[in-house]
């Protein structure tokens, strides 16, 4: 073989080189600045190939996957709403999330959840990890009930998820939404089955709607010419008064 072939094959692995997010120049991924332009390296590892990745990617710039950030890690989140244990840290590949040990509950971000929603991938570890529940034909639904957040204790909202998901959840404005064992599968399913297009559709659908109702109204004050304070409709209440009287004044007088 020439020197000119001397190649590693098609399917060789080759280390993938690091540069600068600053500058472009290689970069040693141990490195904590460029030796070039002095910029900070700060660099996320792929939790799929390990792959270096630049502070500011979303995504694996080998692999496509969703990288690692401090939104989506498990902090510490408080003992389960319902059987009061500690909730444990996991993670879907990049996606942190706390489960309890005993019930199978599970409490995400909103960062999380959203990258559960926009995610294949971490939909397929979703689906794969935490199957869902089977419920025996005919069982009682469990009793309405409010629970309190894990990580401040307040009361959480009780929401049907994407407005259309026929999946209750309880959500805290500021720590996060909590799942029962089988509803994140369940929300995969339903994202997974064209779901979320068919609430953005409603939704458009019911905006449009308003829209045209707000500019029915809109029209219809302005036919009767609607006085919009309350100086005007007295002064229009006084005038239209005014006018009777002059009407009847006027058939006496004939």
């Amino acid at each position: 073989m020439s020197a000119g072939n001397d190649r590693p094959p098609f399917d060789a692995v080759t280390a993938p080189t690091f540069r600068c997010p600053s500058c472009g120049a290689p970069s040693d991924p141990a490195a904590r600045s460029c030796r070039h332009c002095s910029s900070l390296l700060a660099t996320r590892r792929c939790v799929a190939c390990f792959q270096l990745n630049p502070r500011e990617a979303e995504r694996c710039t080998r692999c496509g996957a969703l990288l690692p950030k401090e939104a989506l890690a498990a902090g510490a989140a408080g003992p389960c709403p319902d059987c009061r244990l500690e909730l444990v840290p996991r993670a879907f590949g990049a996606v942190g999330y706390a489960e309890c040990p005993r019930c199978g509950g599970l409490l995400l971000s909103a960062a999380s959840v959203d990258a559960v929603a926009k995610d294949a991938d971490t939909r397929s570890r979703v689906r794969l990890e935490k199957p869902p529940e089977i419920r025996p034909a005919g069982a009682p639904l469990p009793p309405v009930k409010y629970r309190p957040c894990p990580s401040c204790g307040k009361l959480m909202n009780r929401l049907n998820y994407a407005g259309g998901s026929g999946v209750i959840v309880d959500a805290c404005r500021d720590h996060g939404t909590w799942f029962d064992r089988g509803e994140l599968t369940a929300i995969v399913d339903f994202l997974e089955g064209g779901g979320w297009d068919r609430v953005k559709k409603r939704e458009r659908e019911r905006l449009r709607e308003e829209v045209r109702s707000l500019e029915s109204q809109k029209s219809f004050n302005q036919s009767i010419a609607m006085p919009s304070n309350e100086a005007e409709r007295t002064l229009q209440g006084v005038e239209t008064i005014g006018e009777m009287i002059g009407f009847l004044v006027s058939l006496f007088r004939k």
